[in-house]
């Protein structure tokens, strides 16, 4: 690996830290419900309202696409696998909220990111007992962590033999149905490798769903502005400007080899799927005057779930209860593939409505 990918893939660490210091300030301002990223991050500075509120509709809708994943009625064993995950917690607040049985979750950052993220999960009583009485923290292979229903790994996602041998390795199951998240990572890579990645896991698993959150639309002002951030951080977002908005992005998914592709940006989901108990909730947790500033962030910035599948029909509901008009509606889409041996229908479950605010 040359000099500047050394540099650069540091700098990209950076942004994981900086990421979890903003979630973390957001739940310890009450905005999301999560004990467990205050143990995974210690201490962080205080963000701004609008910072909060762009991390509360990211976890909102992330947490959204995980729980209706898990809860669709297919039976069976289940498989989480979290690409570049980071300190995030959504491991350990899934597990506390009783969702994870029969499900095994998969965590993928740089082997450095992962050392670190065991080491704190093994000195942190609480961290350790929700992954299970066998966890341990391993020194060797690509395996920094291993509990009952959690693996923790340290492998480099642009190196795609390495990964699939470590996942194996590891226990991942392609033939299990898998959902895979990726929040703000594949923007970092190189195109060309994040593509692969994509068209990686629509041949590698026979059922599988992909969660994508990114950026769109670079050239507005805010996107400049953005961008221009990144730059001088070392970090740039290299997928940016070749799939700038939607309609490119579901291209992106469909020429990979994904069945169906639909998304949504975070304004269409806050409208749609936050109540208007919770939104007083969150207006009366500090002052906020920038909702002009809100709304043109959250599309612009770090504002979309991706949903795409290979195996099953997927909807979700309205916190009304109806469904989204076909054009905005985010679906996980996906039809029966050639790797199903058997050839038989799949079951169509439907995503759960949100739970009472």
């Amino acid at each position: 690996m040359g000099r500047r990918r050394r540099c650069r893939d540091a700098a990209v660490r950076g942004t994981g830290g900086s990421s979890a210091a903003s979630k973390r300030s957001a739940a310890q301002r009450g905005y999301t419900d999560d004990r467990f990223v205050l143990r995974l991050v210690p201490g962080a500075a205080r963000r701004a309202p609008a910072v909060h509120r762009g991390y509360y509709i990211r976890a909102r809708a992330v947490g959204h696409c995980a729980t209706a994943f898990l809860q669709a009625p297919a039976g069976g064993r289940r498989q989480i696998l979290s690409l570049g995950a980071g300190l995030d917690s959504l491991y350990f607040c899934l597990k506390a909220q009783g969702l994870l049985g029969g499900v095994t979750f998969f965590e993928v950052d740089f082997p450095d990111v992962a050392r670190h993220k065991a080491a704190l999960i093994a000195t942190q009583e609480e961290l350790a007992a929700v992954a299970g009485h066998r966890t341990s923290q391993q020194e060797s292979g690509a395996v920094h962590l291993a509990g009952e229903d959690y693996r923790l790994l340290g492998v480099d996602l642009a190196q795609l033999p390495q990964l699939e041998e470590a996942l194996s390795g590891a226990g991942l199951d392609p033939r299990v149905p898998t959902m895979l998240l990726a929040e703000v990572v594949l923007t970092y890579m190189e195109v060309g490798r994040s593509d692969a990645l994509i068209e990686w896991a629509a041949r590698h698993f026979a059922q599988a769903w992909f969660v994508l959150y990114e950026q769109i639309h670079p050239g507005d002002p805010f996107g400049r502005v953005m961008q221009n951030h990144f730059r001088r951080c070392n970090s740039q977002l290299c997928s940016l400007a070749q799939y700038s908005d939607l309609k490119a992005q579901r291209r992106r998914f469909l020429q990979k080899g994904w069945a169906e592709c639909h998304a949504v940006d975070m304004n269409e989901f806050f409208d749609c799927f936050v109540s208007g108990e919770e939104r007083r909730r969150i207006q009366a947790l500090e002052p906020f005057d920038e909702f002009e500033v809100i709304r043109d962030l959250l599309p612009l910035q770090l504002r979309i779930p991706w949903l795409c599948g290979n195996g099953a029909c997927v909807g979700l509901h309205g916190r009304d209860g109806n469904h989204w008009p076909e054009t905005i509606r985010p679906l996980l889409l996906a039809h029966r593939t050639a790797r199903d041996p058997d050839h038989r229908r799949l079951r169509q479950p439907r995503w759960p409505s949100l739970p009472p605010d």
